[in-house]
């Protein structure tokens, strides 16, 4: 997951366009980019190479005769009809000379180089955003990241200086300072190594000073010092790197001492959002089951699904929270997967009747399907569910496949809608299916009622957004997706609307939406 960095890094010439990382996909389709661009270039090196041997000997034998040429140019000048030929000559070598110059091959082949624009410095920006969400959201510290492990999991290669400093480079651009030391300490201790010309030194100790000065660290005893590069100061530089670890108190496994994350969660505002981090970070939900609730084989009084009944969880009174096991089917997720890779989109955000690309709020690729995308399938999908729910499906949307790669994430939010009914009223039900496993992160989090669901190939969460006496949002249906640290991340869901249901209250009044 890390090396991929390098690969966006050195490949960025090429490059603008979509948050290749954001789906494992697009990222498999970007390696197939580079394949076909690797095969232009080599194509174009071996026109230009016949190109230019075909120039030489072409030239060779102009420059025999030029030499012979000045020796008689007075006898040329002079005769009419020698100048006549000496014109024609020159011409037509000259002529000769520019067609192999533009090789009309060579310049087809750097055209279809040039259509390939693949990655941008927005790209780059965003992969680092999301290595930093993984951090801050797991608490994981640089010199974890950067040997590609977390806790006892590996979860990439290790990272070398050049890459390290890519990471304290965006940091210290972003405002981030507390990265940009961290990273920065990073890119130092692996440029001691063999000290690699990508990392700027003296702009690295520019990153350090200023981001340690911006912390509140004392800078002033090093004011006199520029030269990282004097072998005599190596020694005090190490030093110096001490002193910021202990003075941001970063975490060294042979040591206890208090975590820097810590810092960034007391930034937060909202203990709702600290609660999200937290349940992501252990993946235990701390809300404990009650007498009431239970797991059963439901047949929802269906002749059809006594045969095969449901396996129902209940997992919240209230909301009303319900898990159901083997639901969708390995080839219905299969088949859907395989349609939804064609043509995937940036997953946007929807928040007070806007539509937004926000990587922070929303990250991961996806494609909606109507039930006219596949008939048979999507309409067994939406039997199950009308039989699960016990609600209908003809007023309700498409459905929503998403898939998640490196950083992907979904922050807290509702699905009801809080900005006043639509058409088809609110989204009272949300159906979410998970097409894949994804055994220790990327969890779907409940932060309000302490709730961790993992993902589970085959599964599906079922919930209620609204009470069902009055049609207010419930504020314990506020949910978010954590970040992917690896894996591949498919899921799929669909939102069952008001209107066509029977319901206690007339959704048509609720002009004003609220929160409870």
């Amino acid at each position: 997951m890390l090396r991929y960095l390098v690969f966006l890094i050195s490949t960025c010439m090429f490059a603008n366009g979509l948050n290749w990382h954001s789906s494992q996909i697009m990222l498999r389709y970007l390696y197939n980019v580079q394949d076909k661009q690797f095969a232009l270039a080599e194509e174009y090196l071996k026109l230009e190479t016949k190109r230019i041997h075909e120039l030489q000997r072409f030239l060779v034998p102009i420059v025999d005769w030029y030499i012979n040429y000045s020796f008689t140019k007075e006898k040329f000048i002079l005769s009419h009809i020698d100048s006549i030929k000496m014109m024609t000559r020159i011409h037509k070598d000259l002529s000769t000379i520019k067609k192999i110059m533009s090789n009309k091959q060579s310049v087809e082949v750097f055209k279809q180089f040039e259509e390939y624009k693949a990655i941008s410095e927005l790209n780059i920006q965003s992969a680092y955003r999301a290595l930093r969400r993984i951090q801050k959201v797991y608490a994981i510290p640089a010199s974890d990241m950067a040997v590609g492990k977390y806790k006892d999991r590996i979860i990439g290669d290790p990272m070398d200086a050049c890459e390290c400093n890519v990471m304290s480079k965006y940091s210290f651009e972003e405002y981030d300072t507390y990265g940009a030391i961290e990273w920065s300490l990073q890119t130092y201790n692996k440029w001691l190594m063999d000290r690699p010309k990508c990392v700027d030194i003296d702009k690295l100790y520019y990153y350090i000073r200023l981001a340690s000065m911006s912390t509140g660290f004392n800078f002033e005893n090093l004011s006199n010092f520029s030269n990282l590069n004097h072998s005599g100061n190596i020694d005090y530089i190490t030093r110096y790197f001490s002193l910021i670890e202990n003075e941001l108190n970063i975490r060294d496994i042979n040591a206890e001492s208090t975590d820097i994350y810590h810092i960034y969660d007391n930034f937060e505002q909202l203990s709702r959002n600290k609660n999200f981090r937290n349940l992501c970070r252990t993946g235990k939900s701390a809300r404990p089951l009650t007498c009431e609730s239970k797991c059963r084989y439901q047949t929802k009084n269906s002749p059809y699904w006594i045969l095969m009944p449901f396996k129902e969880e209940d997992i919240s009174i209230n909301p009303s929270i319900k898990l159901y096991h083997d639901i969708i089917y390995d080839k219905e997720i299969e088949l859907i997967t395989k349609m939804a890779s064609i043509d995937l989109t940036d997953a946007a955000f929807y928040f007070n009747g806007k539509i937004s690309l926000v990587d922070e709020r929303r990250l991961g690729q996806l494609k909606w399907f109507s039930e006219s995308s596949d008939p048979m399938l999507f309409g067994k999908l939406n039997e199950r569910i009308e039989c699960i729910t016990e609600y209908s499906t003809k007023t309700a949307e498409g459905y929503q496949v998403v898939n998640y790669g490196l950083g992907g994430h979904f922050s807290e939010h509702v699905d009801a809608f809080t900005d006043g009914p639509k058409s088809n009223g609110n989204r009272l039900v949300t159906i979410l299916f998970y097409m894949t496993d994804v055994p220790e992160d990327g969890y779907t989090v409940f932060p309000n009622i302490n709730f961790v669901a993992h993902c589970r190939k085959g599964t599906a969460l079922v919930w209620q957004n609204l009470y069902l006496n009055n049609g207010s949002v419930n504020s314990g249906t506020v949910h978010g997706g954590c970040p992917v640290i690896k894996g591949n991340k498919w899921i799929m869901t669909k939102g069952l609307y008001e209107e066509g249901q029977h319901l206690t209250y007339n959704w048509r009044d609720n002009k004003i939406i609220t929160i409870v």
